[in-house]
């Protein structure tokens, strides 16, 4: 299944996530001329994995955190065990979460 095209709200702005089969590696995250998150040609658990991946790259990058490429690795991991191994917390932490979002202005803001 392709990754749909999306955004995800990193750092006090939208990203947009996109999947681009033209590129020979998992993913990048661009912070320029918009900030962007692409996915290469892989799929599944791979892409799913990535997409986190690079949300944290993201998320270093935009919070200027310096994260080592390693550092990253491992949280990524960590993120994707808890989705995995827990996902009722997950689902209640997601629902905890989206509460707190009603009424903000961010929930409705547009990726140019």
């Amino acid at each position: 299944m392709r990754i749909p095209d999306s955004r995800v709200w990193i750092a006090s702005q939208w990203v947009s996530v996109k999947q681009d089969p033209t590129i020979s590696y998992f993913g990048q995250f661009n912070s320029f001329p918009n900030p962007e998150i692409l996915i290469g040609p892989v799929r599944g658990e791979i892409a799913a994995m990535t997409v986190i991946h690079e949300s944290l790259e993201a998320a270093s990058d935009i919070l200027d955190l310096k994260m080592k490429e390693s550092e990253i690795r491992c949280l990524e991991h960590c993120i994707a065990g808890a989705i995995v191994r827990s996902p009722d917390l997950v689902d209640w932490i997601i629902k905890e979460l989206r509460k707190s979002e009603d009424g903000c202005k961010s929930s409705t803001a547009v990726v140019n």
